[in-house]
């Protein structure tokens, strides 16, 4: 974090919270604690079609867990014991290259559990990652500390039932309802934590609260524009993968039967739990880079907007889609400028504009902490239906984005709470051109 502290205006926001009976929000999970001792994450170099339907087929079949968004040249698998002297041997077999990227995944996330248990009560300082609860009550204080230019807003309700907390920025706050909307999100996957802390910092940095020397172009911009920041969209797939699975990827809603199998009314082989909430969306819905069964991290659910916090966002953005200038939803990892559409080779009329944009954007990004970051259209990964960024798009909302953050592999979805800043950093630079070009 030293290295850093010339960069931030360091604060510490304590947090007194008077609690009385809570009910308890956690549905219970269809097994106990996750353990991935063992588990190994492989780097596998892919040299054609076939090799990608390998994957995919082992994706499909459960042995291995695709950790990277997209399947290009490289891939990250996650592998278990039971399954990795097949999976090598096939490798080999088809003369596919792979690294052995960790060794024994369930032993660096007991390191990452520590630094968790390291986090400070009731302190929102971004030197770790923290629950919903402490994030949204942050967002509060943040209101409470600025309400001449905040409005906390719920869009809706988990399955859960908790809050879908978006907090509105603006200069003078009260009369802002018709400057353009600058949406951002983060979160839509539970376990890509380094996604809403960034959408958290923008929100602080907005506020004038972290980055001090980047208020000359911040402040002007909450004259001209109303940022409605929405850190966690998917609050209950993200609480899972705290306490249960620091892997999961999708929603909590119980979703159907594995392989779709039943019998006598019964699950054949087990129930499942979860949609994938980017394959989730009315853009293409169920067509490309999804799976029908219930258990895959990309299963799109039986129809679109079938989750809670999917149907929220589409019902806030269509209300006010005439007004919205820019969406942009935070994933990570790999370092990706992301642009519409992905569910077809044939480039948008907006193309040229995007491309130009992205490299702006991607300019910003490299010459905050040097990390490059790839600008492409999503298709490029691999063809996905159902995105938020495509829906947004198909909406006539020209400039919707998805960023990719880091890393590109090394840590992956465990980013070390070291970098949470660094990413920020680079990103709200990123942000700042982006919307200087909008």
């Amino acid at each position: 974090y030293n290295e850093y502290k010339s960069y931030l205006r360091m604060w510490w926001l304590v947090l007194v919270v008077v609690v009385a009976s809570v009910s308890s929000l956690a549905v219970e999970p269809q097994e106990g604690k996750v353990s991935y001792a063992g588990y190994k994450i492989l780097r596998v170099h892919l040299k054609n079609e076939a090799d990608i339907e390998m994957i995919r087929e082992w994706a499909e079949s459960e042995t291995v867990d695709v950790l990277n968004e997209g399947i290009g040249g490289t891939v990250d698998i996650l592998v278990s014991p039971q399954s990795y002297n097949s999976v090598a041997k096939s490798l080999n077999e088809a003369d596919l290259a792979f690294q052995v990227r960790e060794a024994n995944v369930g032993k660096d996330l007991e390191e990452e559990q520590a630094e968790l248990l390291r986090a400070i009560p009731g302190v929102f300082d971004f030197r770790n990652y923290y629950s919903v609860r402490y994030q949204h009550l942050h967002l509060d204080a943040l209101a409470k500390a600025h309400s001449d230019k905040t409005e906390i807003i719920s869009i809706g309700k988990s399955y859960e039932g908790r809050d879908l907390k978006a907090i509105r920025i603006s200069n003078n706050i009260a009369s802002s309802a018709s400057k353009p909307i600058i949406w951002v999100d983060g979160g839509i996957h539970a376990r890509e934590w380094v996604s809403h802390t960034t959408v958290m910092y923008f929100a602080n940095a907005l506020l004038g609260e972290v980055e001090p020397q980047l208020q000359s172009k911040l402040a002007p911009m909450l004259d001209q524009y109303q940022f409605v920041i929405l850190p966690m969209s998917n609050p209950d797939g993200y609480e899972y993968s705290r306490n249960y699975d620091r892997y999961w990827r999708k929603t909590r809603r119980p979703s159907g039967c594995k392989y779709n199998r039943v019998r006598n009314g019964r699950c054949t082989y087990g129930n499942c739990y979860g949609v994938d909430p980017n394959r989730n969306f009315d853009a293409d819905f169920g067509n490309k880079g999804v799976s029908s069964n219930p258990c895959s991290d990309v299963y799109p659910g039986k129809k679109p907007f079938s989750e809670n916090n999917t149907k929220a966002m589409k019902d806030y953005i269509l209300a006010n889609k005439n007004n919205i200038k820019l969406y942009l939803s935070f994933h990570s990892y790999s370092q990706l400028f992301l642009k519409p559409v992905g569910f077809t080779q044939t480039p948008p009329k907006d193309s040229a504009l995007h491309n130009a944009t992205g490299a702006k954007v991607q300019k910003a990004i490299r010459g905050t902490h040097g990390k490059y970051y790839k600008n492409i259209r999503s298709v490029e990964l691999y063809p996905t239906s159902g995105s938020s960024q495509d829906w947004a798009y198909l909406q006539g909302i020209t400039h919707s984005y998805t960023i990719e953050l880091r890393d590109t592999g090394r840590y992956g979805f465990k980013l070390p709470a070291s970098q949470i800043i660094p990413t920020a950093q680079e990103n709200l630079n990123g942000f700042i051109t982006l919307i200087e070009n909008l």
